[in-house]
């Protein structure tokens, strides 16, 4: 069966690729507003379009309840919730009334490990190991607060000079600790199985234009399939297979609202042969055709 034909020319705006572009803090990579702010300096119907980021987002809520959505999932908001966007995911504003936080954008070089001795040398800044959204204790709430104020403090001088983005820069890295510690709380203790369901879910998504196999993955990994595969039942409760196709999905999903290609080109770059076969593949995991999938994301 042919895949459908093409979309015609659609004059909604394509999906915002945004990236880190405030000229004033491009020295420092960081820029820490709040949520209240935002909403007041881009249009809320601009807000509601998804868009996809090329720096990492980090939404820490204080007041009211609303909304969110990363990836196609919504999220809900709350006092103390933590949204994590990382870089190349797709989300979309819902502008609340009552819903007032701080947004952390930060370019993706400033969350790399930094050189130094030891396993620590990195802590607090591997995004990918963090749930996706958390919620912080009151404790590290106030420690949040209290460090966020001092990085907009230092952000706002009149003049940026090399002590200021240091300070900037250390304050990012204390802001970022107190999100791992509260990420690290939301978590459950960490078995042997759960940490090697962690690192074939980072994997997966490394080589997610392959479609890897799951004897590729086990290879990988250093570990057999039957080991791979009862770890990942056991973690997430579905196979290697389904987590694999799901984050396959998942890009595909991302491919459709952020470019124009047709979903022929997209099966192509997803490692499909025949259209047919992603067709049928979009469809099982989505539910719709990816046309479908691209016009009802367009129009909100």
């Amino acid at each position: 069966m042919p895949l459908a034909p093409p979309l015609p020319p659609d004059p909604s705006p394509r999906l915002r690729e945004t990236r880190f572009s405030n000229p004033r803090l491009s020295g420092v990579g960081v820029e820490l507003l709040r949520l209240a702010e935002l909403y007041r300096r881009v249009p809320h119907e601009v807000l509601r379009r998804p868009e996809r980021v090329e720096f990492a987002l980090l939404l820490v809520v204080d007041r009211g309840q609303g909304a969110h959505q990363v990836d196609f999932r919504p999220v809900d908001l709350a006092p103390g919730r933590v949204v994590a966007v990382r870089p190349g995911a797709v989300q979309q504003w819902r502008p609340g009334a009552d819903v007032d936080g701080d947004v952390l954008l930060i370019e993706p070089q400033w969350l790399q490990p930094r050189a130094g001795p030891g396993p620590a040398a990195g802590a607090g800044r591997r995004l990918e190991d963090w749930p996706s959204d958390f919620t912080l204790q009151a404790r590290e709430q106030a420690r949040w607060a209290t460090l966020a104020g001092l990085l907009r403090e230092e952000l706002a001088q009149p003049t940026l000079d090399e002590l200021s983005v240091d300070t900037a820069r250390e304050l990012l890295q204390s802001l970022l600790l107190v999100l791992a510690r509260g990420a690290r709380q939301a978590m459950p203790t960490q078995s042997p199985q759960d940490l090697l369901c962690r690192r074939l879910v980072q994997e997966v998504d490394r080589r997610v234009m392959s479609r890897p196999s799951v004897a590729d993955l086990a290879r990988r990994l250093g570990t057999s399939v039957s080991t791979l595969g009862r770890a990942c039942q056991g973690t997430l409760g579905l196979s290697v297979k389904a987590l694999v196709d799901r984050r396959v999905a998942l890009e595909a999903q991302r491919l459709l609202v952020h470019t124009q290609a047709t979903a022929v080109s997209i099966g192509e770059q997803l490692g499909f042969s025949e259209p047919t076969n992603f067709l049928k593949f979009f469809k099982r995991c989505a539910g719709v055709t990816p046309e479908q999938f691209r016009r009802a994301q367009r129009q909100g």
